[in-house]
């Protein structure tokens, strides 16, 4: 499973995130590929102090790491592409469209796992990729709470709020990449 994580600049949300996921698939011994760009990132820059910090003050290692402008060719193999916010999935959706189903916000599509799940609580395999792209209708795809919203330029308060927004729905990634090798 390939999945990318996309924000604005590619130095707060998207690496935040993608370095939460990458920890957390290993410490639970899951096989998945992740990665970050940003619409409006420039090549090569670090991650945004704040972010390093309270990356690692949360034990996840942010070092290396270097931004990217997203590019149709970074959009393209991913499996699922997964935004911080509804018009970063928009701009997505308009770099690449044949792919457009694949491409959620974060938080959109652990809804939409959830409701899923709901449906079928006695399995231990998750609902596939497919199956949630289907589900799209059952949840507002508009909903302003679908946003991660940007902390630049703010004070490290918000970069800890961003912190403890993604960790809980990457975990709930992970988890569902985990059950989802175990329905094969």
């Amino acid at each position: 499973m390939d999945a990318l994580f996309v924000c604005t600049g590619n130095i707060c949300r998207s690496p935040m995130a993608e370095r939460i996921c990458r920890a957390v698939a290993v410490e639970q011994g899951v096989e998945l590929t992740v990665s970050s760009a940003g619409v409006g990132a420039l090549n090569g820059q670090a991650m945004h102090p704040f972010a390093s910090e309270v990356l690692a003050e949360n034990r996840v290692d942010a070092t290396g790491f270097e931004s990217r402008y997203l590019q149709p060719r970074i959009l393209a193999p991913a499996d699922i592409v997964l935004c911080m916010t509804r018009e970063h999935r928009a701009a997505c959706q308009r770099m690449l469209p044949v792919r457009w189903k694949r491409m959620f916000t974060l938080i959109e599509f652990v809804e939409l796992v959830s409701t899923l799940d709901g449906d079928t609580p006695t399995t231990d395999a998750s609902p596939s990729i497919d199956a949630i792209m289907a589900a799209r209708g059952r949840i507002d795809t508009n909903s302003a709470h679908l946003d991660i919203l940007d902390p630049m330029g703010q004070p490290k308060a918000d970069f800890e709020r961003v912190y403890r927004e993604l960790s809980p729905q990457v975990g709930a990634l992970v988890q569902w990449a985990r059950r989802s090798v175990v329905g094969q």
